[in-house]
Order: C-alpha cells, then structure tokens, then sequence
C-alpha cells in the first residue's frame, strides 16, 4: 500500500518531466516527502496544470523563483511605493496587498484589458507603447521598489536610477538571461542577492536578482526567518 501510494505521488511529479517510475523495490518516505512538498505545499502541481501563477491555496503569487517569493513574504513591505515594468497580474494582486500604492505597466493591450478587469485593490495600472519608457515619467513619483520583468530590460533598469529613492530595491526576474544588467547595477553600488530555483507554472529552474541599494532598511513581519513552505520541526 505503501508502495502504491508512493508511486502515485512520485509519478504525479515526474509526469512534468515525461517520466514514470514503473517498479519501487523499497518504499521511499524521503522521495514521498520531497514530492508532496513541491507538487502540494509549493502548489505547483494546481500551478502547472492551470497554467497560472498561484500557491496551494490558490492565491496569486509573483512569477518569480520560490525562493524569491518566500524572501519577499517575509518583509513589512506597507511603507513602500512600488512601480512594475511589466509582469503585470499574479505579481500585481500580490504585491498590491503588501504595498502603499502600487503603480504598473504595461505593454500588451489585450493583457491590460485582463488585468483590469481584475479590479485589484490599491493597484494603478497604466497601458504604454512607445512611452514605455517615460510614462514612468508622468507619474512624477520615486519609488522604493521597482520590478522589472517585461520588455525594454536594459532601458528600464537604466531608467529606475532617477525614479528611485534613496534606499531602495530592485527586483529583475529572469536575471540569469541578462547578466550584464546586474554587472551594469553592481558597478551602480547595488548589491545583488540571486534567488535560483524552481517556481510556479515552469518544469525547469531559472533565477530572480534582488538589488538593494546599501542604504536600504527592511523589517520583517514577524520573525525573520519564517518557517519555510516544507518545513518545521
């Protein structure tokens, strides 16, 4: 019985790889946790299948590394005023319930329209074209945190020097395909925290980069560092 069921779960995991495991000569408690926790507490299973970016619960998280996320929960974030570049929708209604005011934009006319539809609390969202750039421009705004996940990579994290303010944070999904934008940030006086992993939706890990200016102040919500998804004594 055992056996059967860690084969069931075990197999639930490896289907995203197209694989199957067809004999287990010994029941694996190990390999049954290790399966339960990504494809259930993670909710990457609802997450694959779906094809939306949402925990086990259903709720709407960044499209961004687990381990980027579960850093991110942690922060008392309410202070802050925070600009996204693109990546707008699960990250919006996540961050939107953390943050003073959340400001976005975005490029794709028809996901605009979804996004708005949305209604997400707190949440401005603005549709840009070739005034993706500079719309930042009009809102005449600094902002504490800006997430740069869209189009016009390079041109945003430039542009994000002179709308941010002192202490802040800079936050580049899919760093690992533009390492020169954090070579460019780095030589900028930023730090730079790599979060690799696995995350919502994708079958293969990637990399989401924090940059924190070294004057920046954090404060945790709680305790810092909370009980990872998975963990616990």
């Amino acid at each position: 019985m055992i056996k059967l069921k860690v084969k069931r779960i075990l197999n639930k995991f490896l289907a995203f790889f197209d694989l199957e495991i067809t004999r287990i000569k010994e029941p694996s408690h190990y390999s049954l946790k290790i399966a339960e926790i990504f494809y259930s507490k993670y909710g990457h299973g609802k997450s694959f299948s779906s094809g939306r970016s949402i925990d086990e619960n259903e709720s709407q998280i960044p499209w961004f590394t687990y381990p980027a996320i579960e850093y991110l929960k942690q922060l008392d974030l309410k202070n802050k005023l925070m600009l996204e570049w693109g990546g707008t929708g699960s990250s919006s209604a996540f961050f939107a319930k953390r943050v003073k005011g959340l400001y976005s934009i975005e490029h794709n006319e028809e996901w605009y329209k979804e996004v708005l539809s949305q209604e997400i609390p707190n949440h401005n969202l603005f549709l840009a074209d070739s005034n993706y750039i500079t719309i930042a421009d009009d809102f005449n705004k600094l902002f504490d945190i800006i997430c740069i996940d869209g189009i016009k990579r390079n041109a945003c994290v430039k542009k994000s020097l002179s709308i941010m303010n002192k202490g802040g944070l800079i936050i580049l999904d899919n760093s690992d395909r533009s390492p020169e934008l954090g070579s460019f940030l780095r030589k900028e006086g930023f730090l730079q925290v790599d979060f690799h992993g696995f995350g919502p939706i994708n079958e293969y890990t990637w990399t989401t980069s924090l940059f924190f200016d070294r004057t920046i102040e954090l404060s945790p919500i709680s305790i810092q560092p909370v009980i990872p998804v998975g963990g616990g004594f």
